[in-house]
C-alpha cells in the first residue's frame, strides 16, 4: 500500500446553491463561528499517545455502539464525567448535557455521531476531555438489528435467519457486544456482515504452514458463512483468500489450504502487490502460473485473481503490460488491483484510472475479465487530525464510480476493518473501542438500498454535467433504485423528468427518508456530496435533464486568464505552473502521473486577496460559472472565501460571495489519538448560476483558502495531511446559459 505526496509531508510515502438540512447536508453559503467553547489540547504534529489517567469509558450495551432508530441512546460510564456533547456527521452540535455516571442522548435520526465526555479540570495534553466514542443509528429494515445473544463461530451456518412471520431477513441480526469479530484482531467479520459492505480479503501469511493457516482461518470463514454469505444472493457474494507473502515454492501448502476451503471460498489471490519485488513478466511465469495450476488442480471451477498491483496509475500500468506480454492473463480468471492514488475524492481521477486500465486490457483482449479491487480504504483519523467527512465522501464516490466499471461492493475490499496497532495506514472503519467511523454506517445504507438489485446503467448528465454529478440505476426483482451523488459540491441539483406518481421517495446516505413533490412531471433533486437514493415505485421512472449550457466561453479563441500572483522567475516552473491550466480543459491532478506538469495551478503562501481575472474576446452574456479547486489532500486544497465579480461600466460588481464553513476545532479524542476534529465539507466544486449579465471581464477575488488537505492551520499542527495556506485551482468554466 502507499499514498504519495508531491511535497515532503509527515505522511507515508502514499443545478447548485440549495441549503440542505435534516440529515441531508448543511449550508455552504455562510461561515459562522465554529470553534468549540472547550479548552484545546496541545497539538503534537502526529498521534497523541498519552491517555488521561482518569479516562472515562462509555458503555452503550450495544455492539459497536450501533442503535436502531427508536431505541434509547443510553450510555453508562465506568466513572463519572461532568458533561457530554454529541455532534453529527456534519459537525452540528445535536445534544449536550450533564453526564454523571450515565445519560441518555436526545433521540436522533439515522446517522453517524461523535460523543464527547468532559471533566472539570483542563490539562495541557487533553483540554477538559476525559473520554468519548462514536456511535451510529441504523433505520429499521426488514429483519435487521433484532439484538440477540452472542453467537458462536461454530454455530450452524449457511441458513438465513428468520424473522417474525417466517420471511427471510435481508441482514443478519446485530449480535451482543461480547460477540467476537473473528480470530484476526484486525478484522471484524460480524460487522462486515451486518453492514453488508463486501468481502474480507482473508490472508495466509505462510503457505508452507497450511495446518496453522487453516486453523486460524476457520473461525473467520465460519462467521462469514453466518453473517455474510447467506444474504442478498442477487448480488453474488463470494469469499476470497490471499497469500500476501507469496506462494513461490509452496504450492503443496496452497493445494492443502484450497482443498480445505474450496466449498466456501471461491476466489484465490497469490501475492500482495507483487510489483514491489519482481517484474511483471517474472511474476507471471514464476509465481502466477504455478499458483494458478495449483488452485485449478484442486477444483478447476475455482477462480484465481491477479496480479493485485498497488495501483493502476501510469507507472504501474507499465508493470501490468509486462505481466500481460508474458501471458499473465492466461493464469487469471479475474483481474485484481489496489486503488491507491486512483481516486482521492476526484471523479476525474477515478475515471481516468479505470478508462486507461481498460484501454490497456482491451489491447490484450482481456478487458471483459471480471474485476476486483482487493485493498483500499480511506482515512477518518489522519495522523493526529480527525476528518470523518473525508472518509465518508471518498468511500461513497468510489462505490458509485466502480459500479459503472463492473466492480460492485461484493468485489471491492474496504481495507481495513479495525484499529489494531498499525497506525501507519489508518484507513480503518472501526476504532479500537469498537466505535464506527462513517464508512460503516454509510455502507450499511448502500447495502440496504442496493439489496436485490444490480447495476443497470449510468445516467448521462451531458457536459459539463458529467463532471459535476454521478448517477446510477440499479434494478432487480421489480425493484428500481436511482442513486445520485455530487462530484465535489455539497449543494448540487439535478433536474429529473418523472413518469408516474406525484412524488419521489428519497433516502439520504444515512437512511433519512422523505418525499419530494413532482409537478408537471419535473422535479429538482438536491444532490449533496454523499449519495441520495430515489426509491422508484412500481411503474415509476426518472430520466435526467442533461446540462445544455452551450460552449465553455473560457476556452473560445482569444479568451485569456491572468492573476495578481507574482510571476514565476524559473522558466521551467513557469511552464509547469502556467495559469493557462485554468482554461485548458485538462483538470490536472498530480496523483495521476506524479509529474510536476500535472500539479494544478497553485500559489503558495499567497498574498491575499488574490485576483484571478478572465477576459473574453468581446462583451458576452453569461449566466453560469463553475470553479474547480482541488479535492483537499496533502498540499492540494480548496477555497474557503472568495467573491465572483464581473466588470460593468468600468467597475467590479459582486455576483456572489462564497464563505465555506471550516467546522474545525481543537479537541482530544482518546479512541483515535487525535487532537483536532475537522468536519469540513471537502467541497471543491463551486457552481454559480445568476441572472444573465453582459461583460467582457470577470474575476475571482480570493480571500482565504485551505491549508491543503486541512481546512485550517489546526489540521497542519495536529499532523494531518495538510500544508500551509495555498490557492489551488484546476479549471474555471464560463457559460452563457
Amino acid at each position: 500500500m502507499y499514498y504519495l505526496s508531491y511535497r515532503r509531508l509527515a505522511c507515508m510515502p502514499i443545478v447548485f446553491g440549495l441549503m440542505l438540512t435534516g440529515g441531508w447536508g448543511g449550508s455552504v453559503r455562510a461561515q459562522g463561528k465554529q470553534e468549540s467553547p472547550h479548552p484545546e489540547p496541545a497539538r503534537t504534529k502526529g498521534w497523541s499517545w498519552k491517555l488521561p489517567p482518569d479516562l472515562v469509558t462509555p458503555d452503550s450495551g450495544k455492539r459497536n455502539h450501533v442503535f436502531t432508530l427508536g431505541e434509547s441512546l443510553a450510555f453508562h460510564l465506568d466513572r463519572a464525567a461532568v458533561s457530554y456533547e454529541v455532534r453529527d456527521y456534519w459537525g452540528n452540535l445535536v445534544d449536550k448535557g450533564a453526564a454523571g455516571s450515565g445519560f441518555t442522548v436526545r433521540s436522533q435520526p439515522p446517522g453517524w455521531y461523535k460523543l464527547y465526555l468532559y471533566g472539570s479540570v483542563p490539562r495541557p495534553e487533553w483540554g477538559d476531555v476525559v473520554g468519548g466514542t462514536t456511535f451510529a443509528v441504523f433505520r429499521k429494515t426488514l429483519g435487521a438489528l433484532h439484538t440477540q445473544p452472542a453467537l458462536s463461530a461454530a454455530a450452524p451456518s449457511g441458513k438465513t435467519p428468520a424473522i417474525a412471520g417466517g420471511s427471510s431477513a435481508q441482514f443478519p441480526a446485530l449480535p451482543g457486544k461480547e460477540t467476537s469479530g473473528g480470530a484476526d484482531i484486525a478484522k471484524d467479520e460480524v460487522m462486515r456482515g451486518v453492514t453488508g459492505m463486501g468481502p474480507q480479503r482473508h490472508s495466509v501469511e505462510d503457505a508452507a504452514k497450511p495446518d496453522e493457516a487453516i486453523q486460524k482461518l476457520e473461525q473467520d470463514i465460519a462467521l462469514d458463512k453466518r453473517f455474510y454469505l447467506p444474504f442478498d444472493p442477487a448480488r453474488k457474494r463470494a469469499l476470497l483468500i490471499a497469500f500476501p507473502n507469496g506462494t513461490k515454492g509452496k504450492e503443496e501448502g496452497v493445494r492443502k489450504i484450497v482443498a480445505h476451503f474450496k466449498k466456501d471460498v471461491r476466489y484465490w489471490e497469490p501475492r500482495n502487490e507483487p510489483n514491489g519485488g519482481a517484474s511483471g513478466a517474472d511474476f507471471a511465469r514464476l509465481e502466477m502460473k504455478p499458483f494458478y495450476e495449483a488452485v485449478k488442480s484442486v477444483d478447476p471451477t475455482l477462480k484465481v485473481l491477479g496480479p493485485g498491483t498497488v495501483s493502476i496509475g501510469p507507472k504501474l500500468l507499465l508493470w501490468i503490460e509486462d505481466f500481460l506480454k508474458a501471458d499473465g492473463a492466461h493464469y487469471i480468471d479475474a483481474f485484481s488491483f489496489h486503488a491507491y492514488n486512483n481516486l482521492n475524492g476526484d471523479l476525474w481521477l477515478a475515471r481516468k484510472s479505470m478508462d486507461t486500465l481498460n484501454t490497456l486490457l482491451k489491447r490484450y483482449g482481456v478487458d471483459k475479465l471480471e474485476k476486483w479491487q482487493t485493498e483500499q480504504g480511506y482515512m477518518a483519523a489522519i495522523y493526529g487530525a480527525y476528518q470523518p467527512r473525508t472518509q465518508g465522501r471518498w468511500t461513497m464516490l468510489q462505490m458509485m464510480v466502480y459500479e459503472q466499471y463492473g466492480i460492485p461492493k461484493e468485489h471491492n475490499h474496504l481495507w481495513y476493518d479495525k484499529s489494531h496497532g498499525y497506525w501507519d495506514v489508518p484507513t480503518w472503519w472501526e476504532n479500537e473501542d469498537g466505535g464506527l467511523n462513517p464508512a460503516a454506517p454509510l455502507m450499511r445504507v448502500w447495502s440496504e438500498e442496493l439489496y436485490g438489485t444490480n447495476f443497470a446503467r449510468a445516467y448521462d448528465f451531458g457536459e459539463p454535467g458529467n463532471r459535476l454529478v454521478i448517477g446510477n440505476l440499479f434494478v432487480g426483482n421489480g425493484k428500481r433504485i436511482a442513486a445520485f451523488m455530487s462530484a465535489g459540491s455539497t449543494d448540487g441539483q439535478v433536474a429529473l423528468k418523472v413518469k408516474g406518481g406525484s412524488s419521489l421517495h428519497l433516502v439520504s446516505a444515512f437512511g433519512v427518508e422523505r418525499n419530494l413533490p413532482v409537478q408537471k412531471a419535473i422535479t429538482v433533486l438536491p444532490v449533496p456530496e454523499l449519495p441520495v437514493y430515489v426509491e422508484l415505485s412500481p411503474g415509476q421512472t426518472v430520466e435526467v435533464v442533461p446540462a445544455a449550457w452551450g460552449p465553455n466561453l473560457a476556452r473560445v479563441p482569444g479568451a485569456n486568464v491572468s492573476s495578481s500572483a507574482p510571476p514565476e522567475t524559473d522558466p521551467q516552473k513557469a511552464r509547469d505552473n502556467s495559469i493557462h491550466k485554468l482554461i485548458n480543459g485538462e483538470f490536472e491532478n498530480w496523483y495521476w502521473d506524479q509529474r510536476p506538469a500535472s500539479i494544478p495551478w497553485n500559489v503558495q503562501n499567497p498574498h491575499l486577496p488574490l485576483q484571478v481575472e478572465f477576459e473574453l474576446p468581446k462583451p458576452t452574456e453569461i449566466s453560469r460559472v463553475v470553479v474547480y479547486a482541488a479535492p483537499p489532500w496533502q498540499s492540494q486544497g480548496t477555497l474557503l472565501d472568495y467573491e465572483l465579480q464581473v466588470q460593468k461600466g468600468g467597475a467590479w460588481v459582486m455576483l456572489e460571495h462564497v464563505k465555506e464553513p471550516t467546522k474545525t476545532f481543537g479537541v482530544f479524542t482518546p479512541t483515535t489519538r487525535t487532537t483536532v476534529d475537522s468536519f469540513f465539507s471537502d467541497r471543491w466544486i463551486f457552481e454559480h448560476h445568476f441572472q444573465p449579465v453582459t461583460t467582457q471581464r470577470l474575476r475571482l477575488l480570493i480571500h482565504a483558502a485551505t491549508n491543503g488537505g486541512g481546512a485550517t492551520r489546526l489540521v497542519t499542527e495536529a499532523g494531518g495531511q495538510a500544508w500551509g495556506e495555498e490557492v489551488v485551482l484546476r479549471e474555471v468554466e464560463i457559460y452563457g446559459r
